[in-house]
């Protein structure tokens, strides 16, 4: 198993390694003792049973000792899902993964702790699994959303939304698949607290440029776009929330130009995959 000596050393104080040629594990040594006893290793999953929690990714449910745990397993987004599946062929990022997830969480960004990362060789690839603590009482943005009909809550959460994204792109995070599934929110009704998941391919910067902090803010309203009718969100909404990103209205109107621009160059090469992974889907 090759490995970047440069991500054991990160992990390496928190995480104990497994290595052999069936694969590669490495667990948070304050877990270890716990999830060696449910039988979670290499070669097992140690009981994990399906999750009733939504998302991409499918996600089991494992209880280890007094940890509720939830193992993500890595598939393919796009297109690539129905040719590929969960066969990757880069062993190292669910190591990675933790690695952010670490950098977040010491700068103070709430995401799930990972205590356990593996990549398992199967048939040529590698199939690729992460282990993260459930966050209590938490609930996907996306959810929300659906669900909350009042205006007053609404708006009072979709403020406090663009205010935390603009201090995640101060803090030179770039979600590489930024939408409302892959936000958790706890305490929607009193003191809203927001949590980062499925951190895969993302990345922690120095700085972010203007360009980079307008694609991404495109990707998430290309998604609400595409389920604003599921989301209940509108054209004030989405300016409400853009109103707290940006709050200077100068910068906010330039911004919102831009991301406009944005989301309609690239609409008609999206309308054409979504039309593709549906017909894929079908089949």
């Amino acid at each position: 198993v090759v490995i970047a000596p440069s991500l054991t050393a990160a992990l390496g104080e928190q995480f104990e390694f497994q290595i052999t040629p069936r694969g590669l594990l490495a667990v948070r040594r304050d877990v270890l003792a716990e999830l060696t006893a449910c039988g979670f290793g290499l070669d097992s999953d140690g009981g994990a049973v399906p999750s009733s929690l939504g998302g991409r990714n499918p996600l089991l449910e494992l209880r280890a000792g007094a940890h509720d745990l939830l193992v993500r397993r890595f598939t393919h987004g796009g297109l690539l899902r129905w040719l590929t599946g969960r066969r990757f062929l880069d062993p190292e990022r669910p190591f990675v993964e933790a690695q952010l997830s670490e950098q977040l969480l010491a700068a103070g960004v709430l995401t799930p702790q990972v205590v356990a990362a593996r990549a398992r060789r199967v048939a040529g690839a590698w199939h690729l699994d992460l282990v993260t603590r459930r966050v209590p009482g938490g609930e996907d943005f996306a959810a929300w959303l659906e669900r909350e009909r009042d205006s007053a809550a609404r708006a009072r959460l979709l403020a406090s939304f663009g205010a935390w994204l603009r201090r995640l792109h101060d803090l030179g995070f770039l979600h590489a698949d930024l939408h409302p599934k892959n936000v958790l929110v706890t305490h929607a009704d009193q003191a809203p607290q927001w949590w980062l998941i499925d951190l895969d391919r993302s990345a922690l910067r120095s700085t972010l440029s203007e360009r980079e902090r307008c694609a991404n803010l495109a990707r998430l309203v290309r998604y609400v776009w595409r389920r604003r009718a599921q989301l209940h969100v509108g054209e004030r909404e989405l300016v409400r929330a853009l109103g707290a990103y940006e709050p200077v209205r100068s910068a906010r109107r330039a911004l919102a130009r831009s991301v406009a621009a944005r989301v309609a160059s690239g609409l008609t090469l999206h309308r054409a995959g979504w039309w593709l992974e549906a017909r894929a889907a079908r089949r």
